[in-house]
């Protein structure tokens, strides 16, 4: 009889078959469960700074799959980084193993929780677009207390790296969180809030990736409020003080100072490079009980107009690139279209006033920022920024044009969490946020901004923005070390705990930056 045989090869056959459609791996590795990575095989963030191939890119839609892909990454001894709408700059998610974009982790729910009041709980992908859209159709409608500018990031990029709107009451975004749950070393969900652990908290408020992949972030979150969002544009010699900043904050919920370089440039006037003859944009909420009046159609018709200018202005700053010294032309030019309108006053749902730029992400920008702790009496404020625009001339008299968009000025509350560029133990302090932009690749960039980072970590033991360039900064790793110490000291008891094995420690700045601080050499 054959038939035995037949069936035994038959039976084998079937068993092999099987075998290899569940056994699509990574370099040969069994996937785990749900653990299948895309396709591609490259990333790039936003700006086109950050181009890698890591050994895989994963894009889960579920905590399973961030569980499965942990383990997944245990079983190959490999390591993990994480990324969203790629808005981070720096090196935080680059990897050359398991890259992690989380964007399809985008559902959320509103409870009412007994202690704090209405919170909201929004997967790691959420847009904050998303969530105010969520936020602002419940019953009642609700609004977080401050954002970020941008509506395109996702929650889970803006609490890892300390993002922050304009509001001192709020401080980073962070502090608005009830609680957040990350998938840990283990293949585990831990959570994490001031009533299990507060320590463990304010390390995991803002930790980089460092302790595993963040599933869900909880916000506290209000009734709908609206704010009266101002505009005007004064001049730099005659407003530009100390009294007039602290005065305009004390009476505000936030305040913004923007400045465009060489807004009053005159190619006529033979003292065309003169900083007083300059304006600066003041920009301030105050909340209200008055009424939006504005409706709907027209904000939505407003962005669209504002991102069409913005878009021409982009074309106009990146012809810079080559002929930079037309940057002042350029720069007053567009100044003098966006103050055409002159001052202005509007009354927008907090959402709406938060982001008050719409999100464009064809503007490729390289970004900077730095905070320092602000004197009682604001004067070094106005010192700094008059600083970092006198700067702009002082180079402009070499032939050199680093900045061609905007220096920005926001001043908000310290805050307990570790990593944070705000970090103080005094919980009244406040931090300015001074904030340089300028089309991708402008030349002298980088030279303007190790310059002024010298002063800065000089002067205030200013630090960077997690999420913005710093990295290009000479010996900034062991500047970091030195004055993130005892932090770090902190931060490290909690992520040895939670990635013993440092399957999300793959970062070289930010290895370097611990090994100094712990005084370990690997």
């Amino acid at each position: 009889m054959v038939v035995k045989p037949i069936l035994k090869y038959l039976l084998l056959l079937i068993i092999s078959t099987a075998y290899k459609s569940v056994a699509v791996g990574i370099n040969k590795d069994p996937v785990i469960r749900s653990v299948t990575p895309i396709s591609n095989k490259t990333w790039e963030n936003w700006n086109g700074a950050i181009d890698i191939s890591p050994n895989a890119i994963f894009e889960p839609s579920t905590l399973q799959d961030l569980i499965d892909i942990v383990k997944l990454a245990k079983k190959n001894n490999k390591t993990i980084r994480c990324a969203a709408q790629g808005h981070t700059v720096s090196s935080l998610s680059v990897t050359d193993h398991y890259l992690v974009i989380v964007n399809n982790l985008n559902k959320s729910i509103v409870q009412n929780h007994p202690k704090y009041g209405w919170t909201v709980t929004a997967e790691a992908g959420m847009s904050l677009s998303e969530l105010d859209l969520a936020l602002r159709t419940h019953n009642p409608p609700l609004t977080l207390n401050s954002e970020t500018v941008y509506d395109s990031f996702r929650v889970s990029g803006v609490i890892a790296v300390g993002a922050h709107g304009a509001k001192p009451s709020s401080g980073i975004m962070s502090d608005q969180l009830y609680s957040l749950k990350i998938v840990t070393d283990s293949g585990e969900v831990r959570e994490f809030n001031e009533e299990i652990n507060e320590s463990e908290f304010n390390a995991a408020k803002v930790n980089l990736g460092l302790l595993g992949i963040i599933y869900s972030v909880t916000f506290r979150v209000q009734p709908m409020y609206n704010l009266i969002m101002n505009d005007n544009y004064v001049s730099i010699k005659e407003w530009l003080n100390a009294n007039n900043i602290k005065q305009l904050l004390n009476s505000s919920d936030g305040i913004e100072l923007l400045y465009w370089p060489f807004n009053g440039f005159n190619q006529s006037d033979p003292n065309h490079f003169d900083p007083n003859k300059d304006l600066v944009w003041v920009k301030n909420w105050v909340r209200t009980d008055k009424q939006v009046n504005i409706t709907q159609k027209q904000l939505e018709q407003l962005r669209k107009t504002e991102r069409e200018g913005m878009i021409l202005q982009y074309q106009l700053l990146s012809g810079l690139l080559k002929n930079p010294e037309e940057t002042p032309n350029i720069t007053s030019s567009i100044w003098e279209d966006l103050i055409s309108s002159g001052n202005k006053s509007l009354v927008l749902e907090a959402p709406d006033a938060f982001h008050y730029v719409p999100a464009e992400e064809s503007l490729k920008l390289d970004l900077l920022e730095f905070g320092f702790k602000v004197d009682p009496d604001f004067s070094n404020v106005v010192t700094e920024f008059l600083y970092a625009i006198q700067t702009l001339y002082d180079f402009a008299k070499q032939g050199k044009f680093p900045v061609n968009y905007i220096i920005d000025l926001r001043i908000i509350k310290s805050t307990k969490a570790l990593l944070s560029t705000t970090f103080d133990n005094d919980s009244e302090a406040l931090y300015c946020q001074l904030d340089f932009e300028t089309a991708y690749r402008t030349p002298s960039w980088e030279e303007f901004g190790i310059l002024m980072a010298k002063r800065y970590f000089d002067k205030y033991k200013a630090k960077p923005h997690w999420a913005k360039e710093w990295e290009f900064i000479p010996n900034v790793t062991s500047y970091l070390s030195n004055v993130l110490s005892d932090q770090i000291k902190q931060f490290e008891l909690v992520r040895a705990k939670y990635d013993p094995d440092k399957i999300f420690f793959d970062n070289k700045s930010l290895q370097e930056i611990f090994n100094i601080a712990l005084g370990s050499k690997k």
